[in-house]
């Protein structure tokens, strides 16, 4: 599994694919596969205003679906439907046909039992990007200052900062909002830097109690060292207040990543339009490994619909939950659930161990703990 943020840019994907080859120790990207992708917890834009962030509830946004081996082929999908007893008048398969309510509830669903067994009998894999919202809006910050100081000791800290200063921000998330708008974050003026890293200190220090006294104490030590630089250079001089712009460079990463496969990708006219503005290259070549489909005729996008829709719910309830309640939910799941967690657990085991760039997280390293927590990975690890 991968994590953390990357820096991209369009429109040529040769430059990316070899930063995340060599940064991730990514193998086998050269293999022909064959993608099906949904989206789920897309919100276009996220901003700090004078009344907060223009979304009242943040959720993890997942882009992924499934993923066999090969050139794309057929599905039984009507045999799945029929098994599941959907509706003809259904045009599609979603995932509402399937379960419905938060993650624990989908757990209960006899027909999500059904689903999960389907694509591992089919043999297929799921494969997905997961991005907290929240956590790529704070990065920047210890990324900062860890370019600044260059230190490689403190590079090797880098998942840790970055989760600690996260769960104190979102522990006073209201605190945390009003800080970012009182210093357009994340456009510092040259003239704010000390001042907002002072205010920043300040606020993790009100917060610090959640975090072990080391990782408090380490988190603070290099805060204050990043008021001696001269400047903070992902947090200076960007659009104020605009902490995501948009959520194609993610569709790009997983294109570039696998160039040699093929990408099936549900129509999200954004992403789209911004494909046709700027065309992908490969070598100063247009690359047409890529389509957009109507998942109404495609198969593949509709079990992907499914699927990211599950992943979404999960990867936001293990953000929100405490490691205490996971563990006792966990603990206690009944047959149904208990046997569905394990399914799910499975097709993330095979899925990562056929190719550990399936699965990749940009979140904090904490919440990946909560996964292993939840799920009881065979190997008892799985946030690597």
């Amino acid at each position: 599994m991968t994590a953390d943020r990357e820096g991209m840019s369009l429109p040529d994907i040769d430059e990316l694919r070899e930063t995340e080859i060599r940064l991730h120790g990514l193998t086998k990207t050269d293999r022909i596969y064959t993608f099906y992708y949904d989206e789920t917890n897309n919100i276009r834009k996220l901003r700090v205003g004078t009344k907060g962030l223009n979304i009242a509830a943040l959720k993890v946004f997942v882009l992924g679906g499934i993923v066999h081996e090969g050139l794309p082929r057929a599905f039984e999908i009507e045999a799945l439907r029929r098994t599941m007893r959907i509706q003809k008048t259904a045009t599609e398969i979603k995932l509402k046909h399937v379960a419905g309510g938060d993650f624990l509830s989908l757990l209960r669903s006899t027909k999500l039992t059904i689903f999960l067994r389907w694509i591992i009998d089919s043999g297929l894999m799921i494969h997905y990007l997961e991005m907290d919202p929240f956590y790529w809006s704070i990065i920047d910050i210890v990324d900062s200052i860890l370019a600044g100081l260059g230190e490689d000791a403190l590079y090797s800290c880098h998942a840790i900062l970055k989760a600690d200063l996260a769960a104190t921000l979102r522990n006073d998330l209201r605190a945390t909002v009003a800080l970012f708008y009182r210093y357009h974050y994340p456009g510092l003026a040259t003239d704010d830097r000390k001042p907002f890293l002072d205010d920043l200190i300040t606020l993790v220090e009100d917060n610090r109690a959640i975090l072990p006294h080391f990782n408090a104490m380490m988190l603070r030590g290099v805060l204050q060292a990043g008021r001696g630089l001269d400047s903070l250079t992902f947090i200076e001089g960007e659009t104020p207040n605009l902490l995501i712009d948009n959520f194609s460079d993610f569709y790009l990463n997983r294109l570039a990543v696998f160039k040699y496969s093929n990408h099936v990708l549900d129509i999200e006219e954004c992403v789209r339009k911004r494909f046709l503005e700027m065309p992908l290259t490969s070598g100063g070549k247009r690359v047409a490994h890529y389509r957009f489909a109507d998942s109404k005729a495609e198969p593949g996008t509709q079990i992907a619909d499914v699927i990211v829709g599950m992943l979404g719910k999960m990867h936001s309830y293990l953000i929100e939950a405490s490691r205490k309640e996971i563990a006792a939910t966990r603990a206690s799941l009944p047959g149904t659930s208990l046997q569905n967690a394990e399914l799910l657990r499975d097709l993330i085991d095979v899925s990562d161990a056929t190719n550990i760039a399936f699965l990749h997280h940009v979140t904090s390293v904490h919440d990946l703990e909560k996964l292993d927590l939840f799920f009881h990975f065979r190997d008892g690890f799985y946030a690597t």
